[in-house]
């Protein structure tokens, strides 16, 4: 009898210790892919701070609109990188949705890594990110796409680190016409 009860006792200090360590190991995972939407709250948060002058242009269906903001508000700002800021690629609906592609160049230590998603109704579909020999994000390029039977949306995003900042999105809703919009930011750093 006492043999038994040793047993049991073993048994469920074996679980236990499996559970916490099981625990343990779900804190301490990466990330799947990196962190964009971190990468952009920081980018936020940088160009927040050193408030550069925005030069903006504006093509909306051919008619172009130009203006220039001298100090942007943090409203402005997160208005801007908004379409940048909503993609979470590591989401726990994004797991595994994505194949990752890198391309190294082994002379100068820069690397283009590129998620392409596995289905086409995984939002984003694409993203490349450009990558310096420190692992720092310098270039990152976004392709999403939705279609159904009365709508269809394309949006491009390009972000390149204290340089500029264009989308494009381009929709069509059934019986209208397309409309697209393209809007090119150059940050003026002091």
């Amino acid at each position: 009898m006492d043999h038994r009860f040793s047993w049991i006792l073993v048994v469920v200090a074996v679980c236990v210790a499996s559970c916490s360590n099981d625990k343990g190991g779900q804190q301490g995972n990466k990330l799947a892919y990196r962190d964009l939407k971190g990468y952009f709250q920081n980018e936020l948060h940088h160009i927040s701070g050193n408030k550069p002058a925005l030069q903006k242009t504006i093509i909306m269906n051919g008619k172009r609109d130009s203006l220039t903001i001298a100090v942007p508000d943090s409203a402005q700002l997160q208005h801007l990188l908004a379409p940048f800021l909503d993609v979470d690629l590591n989401k726990p609906s994004l797991q595994g949705a994505y194949d990752t592609i890198l391309l190294a160049d082994q002379f100068s230590g820069k690397r283009s890594l590129m998620y392409k998603a596995r289905n086409t109704a995984t939002v984003p579909q694409e993203v490349i990110m450009d990558i310096d020999s420190q692992q720092h994000i310098t270039n990152v390029q976004m392709n999403k796409h939705v279609e159904n039977l009365v709508y269809e949306y394309q949006q491009n995003l390009v972000y390149q680190q204290n340089k500029h900042i264009r989308i494009v999105t381009w929709q069509k809703i059934a019986f209208l016409p397309a409309r697209e919009l393209d809007v090119k930011v150059l940050l003026r750093h002091p």
